[in-house]
């Protein structure tokens, strides 16, 4: 099992530095034992709208598209530019109550498909840092991608897992309106840790 393929050269086109405070988003969790996790958060919308929701957790994101991790460090949210997956692999065990993955880069192409964000490898380390009760989302407009994530939760979880009949409280993304534009179904996954 495998990491995915970091895959960046596109999201560094118009800024040359990016000034992030010096403590890490695995350090602003560490004071808090109700932290909400936004990966993959792109311009930034769906995790300022978590932390409103969310107003007594701790919300932070981890994006490697520069604009949304400049957006949240102007509204003071702890955010960490770079791999999601290297970033992950840092918290401790049984650390998050939430963590949200809202409408990821499909890769539609299959030679393409490695370097699709959710995986098997990243599922595993999301089951270990979630807290027991705590839950995943992933969401995503691309059939295959829905299926190939509910087939990795299944396999890795040893459990059935159905697709939700409500999208909970995640917020509206503009990939989501995209895809509500072009007709395609919305397929929410939430995953519940034992």
């Amino acid at each position: 099992m495998s990491r995915p393929v970091y895959y960046k050269s596109f999201r560094s086109r118009k800024f040359r530095n990016i000034h992030l405070t010096s403590s890490s988003i695995v350090d602003a969790t560490n004071k808090s034992d109700d932290v909400i996790l936004d990966i993959g958060f792109g311009t930034g919308e769906s995790t300022m709208t978590l932390n409103e929701i969310f107003s007594d957790h701790v919300v932070c994101g981890i994006e490697a598209y520069k604009p949304g991790v400049k957006k949240l460090i102007a509204e003071k949210i702890p955010v960490e530019y770079g791999d999601a997956a290297e970033i992950i692999e840092k918290f401790d065990d049984n650390k998050i109550s939430q963590i949200y993955m809202l409408f990821p880069d499909p890769w539609q192409k299959v030679k393409h498909r490695k370097r699709r964000l959710f995986s098997e490898y990243t599922f595993r380390i999301i089951d270990r840092i979630l807290k027991r009760d705590g839950f995943f989302h992933f969401a995503s407009d691309n059939i295959n991608y829905a299926f190939q994530a509910k087939r990795i939760i299944e396999k890795a979880s040893c459990r059935d897992v159905e697709f939700s009949k409500h999208r909970g409280f995640r917020p509206v993304t503009r990939y989501e309106v995209k895809g509500i534009r072009k007709r395609n179904f919305i397929f929410d996954l939430i995953y519940f840790k034992n």
